[in-house]
């Protein structure tokens, strides 16, 4: 049940004939997975805590630098040199203190991930981090549990969002890109125009949402490319792979 100050919290979603006090309590009572408190991770954070998600645990290794607080916006100057998930968790409960935060300090390995899977349910986890090795780890791990995953990147002007493992018969992660097929280049090399990161962020927690209030998504998994420099959003689905190694 919502308490009369998170009725009047979360009005504006409750007035949405599409989420109501039923879907509310869905937030209310869901839990998210997130994989990286960086640029991607930062707003997909913020906006899953301030619409009510009722728990997110949070997994980072990383420390806050100078150079994240141009994107990365869950963290401030007097996070300098914290832990990543520390700073995320004090700016998560400053947003809203009825979330539970749990915060991992540790190395997205492919030991934790199964652990923190087949501990519990999540309603989905998200796949915010910069490299396609841990991917390609979270990716057999959510296939593994049956969760479904929503994963971003970005670079430069463009960025990219995709949900696999809505249902088993759905393409995954690993159906996308094979070993020796991964595009080259990332922020530290290219740059990265902040906002980009932040839309890209915004959208996984829209997915999120989506998928914790059951609405309407595509019938089979997509990846969704956007170009600043061109105000371009361009969505495709992505085929199952029959051969896959993970999900075929």
């Amino acid at each position: 049940m919502l308490t009369q100050e998170e009725l009047l919290q979360y009005s504006r979603h409750i007035i949405l004939p599409e989420i109501d006090l039923e879907g509310q309590e869905r937030i209310k009572n869901s839990h998210v997975l997130i994989i990286g408190a960086g640029g991607l991770g930062s707003p997909a954070a913020m906006y899953l805590a301030a619409a009510g998600v009722g728990r997110l645990t949070l997994v980072d290794d990383d420390h806050v630098e100078r150079s994240n607080l141009q994107r990365q916006i869950i963290h401030r100057i007097g996070a300098l040199k914290l832990p990543k998930v520390v700073s995320a968790k004090e700016s998560l409960n400053n947003i809203n203190p009825n979330v539970d935060i749990r915060a991992i300090e540790a190395r997205a390995t492919i030991d934790l991930l199964d652990e923190l899977l087949s501990s519990e349910r999540y309603s989905a986890v998200l796949d915010c981090t910069d490299n396609f090795e841990t991917r390609f780890m979270l990716n057999k791990a959510s296939v593994r549990t049956k969760t479904p995953l929503v994963s971003a990147s970005a670079v430069a002007f463009t960025g990219q969002l995709a949900v696999f493992n809505l249902e088993p018969e759905h393409a995954c992660y690993q159906c996308l890109y094979s070993d020796n097929e991964l595009p080259e280049g990332d922020c530290t090399a290219q740059g990265i125009l902040s906002p980009v990161v932040g839309t890209m962020g915004t959208l996984q927690a829209t997915e999120v949402l989506k998928i914790i209030l059951d609405l309407s998504y595509p019938s089979s998994s997509f990846m969704m490319n956007y170009q600043s420099l061109h105000s371009e959003f361009k969505t495709f689905k992505v085929k199952k792979d029959p051969n896959c190694t993970v999900c075929g």
